[in-house]
């Protein structure tokens, strides 16, 4: 499952280009992909797209609506509607073509689209593979309100709530006891 999380960090990572922890009260958040050569950048780096592919305006776009639904299709969510997810997340998918390529090894589905749009199809497959292999769970959000970070959940039993336990979590526990305390008198 080694392989499984690094992939599942890939995704997270993506995810998390649109940053929604808060800074200051009202805070959107931080845009990491602002421009085409932001999502260009993302995309070679994590071997989507080739040096020589182009990214466009209207890739970018493609880009930030695939990300919304990846978000709100991540389990146990509960800062985004999990139903409107799997809408823009199948919208999202639809604007891709790909092709089914079969041999005597191994079956594959490649992207027709090339540039951008073929990494960010790629990416797709790859989120395809890990909801086929059962390990899509596995990606959380974080609970806190103030944090919303998507993570990868590697413990145990896979049930994870916060990004870490020595911040997000720890403020968590400490606020139930206080309340927990004040209401005792």
């Amino acid at each position: 499952m080694g392989n499984e999380f690094e992939q599942l960090e890939i995704i997270a990572d993506f995810i998390n280009t649109h940053d929604k922890r808060m800074r200051y009260e009202g805070d959107p958040g931080l845009e990491l992909l602002s421009t085409a050569d932001d999502l260009r950048t993302w995309l070679l780096k994590n071997g989507f797209i080739l040096k020589r592919d182009a990214v466009s305006e209207e890739d970018l776009a493609l880009a930030r609506d695939l990300r919304g639904g990846l978000r709100a299709a991540i389990p146990n969510n509960i800062h985004d509607h999990k139903e409107a997810g799997f809408q823009a997340l199948n919208r999202a998918a639809g604007r891709f073509r790909f092709a089914y390529c079969f041999s005597e090894a191994s079956d594959a589905i490649e992207p027709v689209d090339a540039q951008g749009r073929g990494g960010l199809a790629r990416l797709l497959i790859l989120v395809f593979r890990l909801r086929e292999n059962n390990v899509w769970n596995r990606l959380r959000v974080c609970t806190a309100a103030d944090c919303q970070w998507v993570f990868v959940d590697r413990s145990r039993p896979g049930t994870g709530k916060w990004c870490s336990m020595k911040a997000c979590g720890n403020r968590a526990k400490n606020k139930t006891y206080r309340e927990r305390a004040k209401s005792m008198g």
